[in-house]
């Protein structure tokens, strides 16, 4: 279960460089250090709100991270402890990004139900997210292997669990 407020709404088409600007890009090879500048053009009090609370959720409209291939903006999400993006739809390429470290992304068609400061609980067993603040339930579709992923805290983390599993068992 994940839970956290909605720190941001975003509408259609925010790309991954209003996320993190490509002028940040080689400037390190540091995770952390792209969370100092995430959306530093686009929305510049993006990382003060999320330094306000321990659990960040970001709602947005259709096309989520589009643009390059660029996974500093999975870890310029994470290091402001985003724990979890709702949107109407994501680029297949952020999408696979995300999985592979384990930023949990939901899809879900309708996000209008949910606003800013609103305390939510994402089920993804259930596919269920809870509004806490408004006391409704929107339910959405998840594949069961990407649900296992980023449950396990991305492909990384499943893959290692797995081996040692398979390690525990044989020794």
């Amino acid at each position: 279960m994940l839970s956290g407020t909605v720190t941001s709404v975003f509408g259609n088409d925010i790309n991954t460089d209003d996320i993190i600007p490509a002028m940040y890009l080689i400037k390190s090879d540091d995770p952390e250090y792209f969370a100092t500048y995430a959306f530093v053009k686009f929305d510049p009090d993006f990382r003060t709100r999320c330094l306000k609370s321990q659990a960040n959720i970001i709602v947005a409209g259709k096309n989520f991270a589009c643009g390059s291939s660029r996974e500093q903006a999975v870890y310029t999400l994470q290091f402001n402890r985003v724990v979890c993006v709702i949107a109407q739809s994501f680029p297949d390429i952020f999408y696979r990004n995300c999985l592979a470290n384990g930023l949990p992304l939901v899809t879900l068609e309708d996000t209008s139900g949910l606003a800013l400061d609103d305390r939510l609980e994402i089920d993804l067993d259930a596919g269920l997210i809870r509004n806490r603040t408004r006391n409704t339930s929107h339910p959405f579709q998840m594949k069961t292997d990407d649900r296992r992923t980023f449950q396990a805290g991305g492909m990384t983390a499943r893959v290692r669990a797995h081996l040692e599993e398979i390690l525990t068992r044989q020794g």
